[in-house]
């Protein structure tokens, strides 16, 4: 990562609880981020049946075109999704401004913004911003291919 996107990035995620957005050539003028709040509990601690924390995803977005102007979609949906793609749940409808989508349960995540046909559509549109949890970063990449010699 280069100084000037390092400075980007420590710029756009002020805290630990905090998620970048950045966008994508479909919508090069919106721009946004996240904060991740401890969901409500009487116990203190939101977290699942199973012992994942569970945090209301606020939203701060602004510079979203009009959904149609992108094709055939009609509204912006949040999505929480695993690492590897193999898992999208929808979080809610994302409109400019601030706004609270929904639940993140995920430990790591990502956090997409796309463009669908409806706000209960399955996911089938272009993303136009994008961020990791915080959790995310913490990884160590050693076990990738491309540390260990080996061709992608």
């Amino acid at each position: 990562m280069g100084v000037a996107a390092a400075a980007t990035l420590a710029a756009a995620a002020e805290g630990p609880y905090d998620i970048a957005l950045f966008n994508t050539p479909k919508a090069p003028t919106a721009t946004g981020g996240a904060r991740l709040v401890f969901a409500q509990s009487p116990f203190g601690l939101a977290v699942t049946a199973d012992g994942h924390a569970s945090y209301d995803v606020q939203l701060d977005v602004s510079g979203l075109p009009d959904a149609s102007s992108l094709g055939p979609y009609a509204t912006y949906v949040a999505w929480e999704t695993a690492t590897d793609l193999s898992k999208w749940i929808r979080l809610g409808v994302v409109t400019n401004g601030k706004t609270t989508v929904g639940r993140a349960e995920l430990d790591k995540f990502l956090l997409v913004i796309a463009a669908e046909s409806s706000a209960t559509s399955a996911h089938a549109g272009p993303t136009v911003l994008h961020g990791n949890s915080p959790s995310g970063w913490l990884q160590s990449f050693l076990s990738h291919p491309l540390f260990r010699g080996i061709p992608p």
